[in-house]
């Protein structure tokens, strides 16, 4: 099993009056793989990676099983496994959110389009935006192609503008500032979410 990665940062400018977020002290990844198992269970077997991720779930039900995290550079999220590999080390004011039942993620930063790898391939008529299973036998027919997780630096329908692809993730820019998104499986319940953070 691949492992699936997350998240990523927003420039600071875009962030003045916004509710502070507390950085995840265990990866985000390892939290909603772990209940994803639960609510998936007769889609997909996956097995739990992260501790107490069952009791974590639980006590979320009035936040539509949504996290927020923050890291101040790419180097700490990748350091702390919460940000996938291509997020550019000198990335800063990175931020996002995750479904801890589920797969979606959206992500932004302070990064230069230019530092991501060259394995992030251009979108174009012959490579679409599509969901790149890392597990198991799902295909991307499994998956939606529109964000369901709201944050205020978050514009509705932003992960369409994506111009690259970066494994499973839609990368792009959005006011000077990277974003990313990875599709939720169409399996996984979406329910209402707290006002944006």
């Amino acid at each position: 099993m691949t492992q699936h990665e997350n998240h990523h940062d927003h420039h600071s400018t875009h962030r003045a009056g916004r509710a502070d977020v507390s950085a995840v002290t265990t990866s985000p990844v390892r939290r909603y793989r772990g209940v994803g198992v639960l609510a998936l269970a007769s889609v997909v077997a996956v097995t739990t990676t992260a501790c107490g991720a069952i009791t974590e779930a639980l006590s979320e039900r009035g936040s539509g099983h949504t996290k927020a995290f923050a890291y101040d550079s790419g180097a700490d999220g990748k350091a702390d496994e919460g940000l996938p590999s291509w997020v550019p080390d000198d990335a800063s004011d990175v931020q996002g959110v995750f479904r801890t039942t589920g797969d979606e993620v959206i992500l932004t930063m302070d990064a230069d389009v230019t530092s991501l790898p060259s394995d992030c391939t251009s979108v174009d008529a012959d490579h679409p935006l599509v969901a790149k299973p890392a597990r198991g036998t799902l295909t991307a027919d499994d998956y939606r192609t529109g964000s369901t997780l709201e944050a205020d630096w978050w514009a509705t329908g932003q992960e369409q503008d994506a111009t690259l692809q970066c494994g499973g993730w839609w990368v792009g820019t959005q006011d000077g500032d990277l974003f990313a998104f990875t599709p939720e499986l169409k399996a996984v319940q979406i329910e209402d979410q707290p006002d944006p953070a």
